[in-house]
């Protein structure tokens, strides 16, 4: 799968050209990028679960503090009750949406309903970290992913 760099454009300075970066891969970005690229505040290194199986565990403690308090309080209560709420995810990296389902599963929440399809599309591996965050304007949850496990050297 071939990825695309992502433009980063600084609207402060309208007529400073763009600067390409490669999130997956490139550690060597500009450090106001670096920055840019860490606000994130719900990050997941995928496990083999979480590739394998139809859902994705997200981490309780990070989606109580940045996405639960950003939903209605409709949306929330079904949630806690366990109902497969519908969200849109927008993969950033390929500027795609996907509909899942953020549930409460006992002592976790898991996004699902179309999870499966999503590694597949993506190539989703097995130590790869990836971000969400909640749009508020848009009302869906955004996706990047943010960094791959260094790839072994063949000696």
């Amino acid at each position: 799968m071939v990825r695309r760099p992502t433009l980063f454009f600084d609207f402060l300075d309208p007529e400073a050209p763009p600067v390409t970066v490669n999130i997956r891969y490139d550690n060597n970005a500009p450090p106001r990028f670096r920055d840019l690229m860490r606000q994130w505040p719900v990050k997941k290194v995928l496990t083999s679960r979480d590739i394998n199986y139809s859902q994705v565990v997200m981490p309780r403690d990070q989606v109580e503090e940045f996405i639960l308090p950003k939903l209605l309080p409709e949306e929330q209560n079904a949630i806690n009750r366990g109902v497969q709420f519908p969200i849109t995810v927008r993969d950033l990296d390929s500027m795609t949406e996907y509909p899942l389902c953020l549930w409460e599963n006992g002592s976790s929440y898991v996004l699902s309903s179309g999870w499966s399809s999503f590694v597949r599309r993506r190539a989703l591996q097995v130590g790869e970290e990836v971000g969400f965050s909640w749009d508020e304007r848009l009302r869906m949850l955004r996706f990047t992913v943010l960094s791959r496990p260094p790839i072994p050297r063949q000696e």
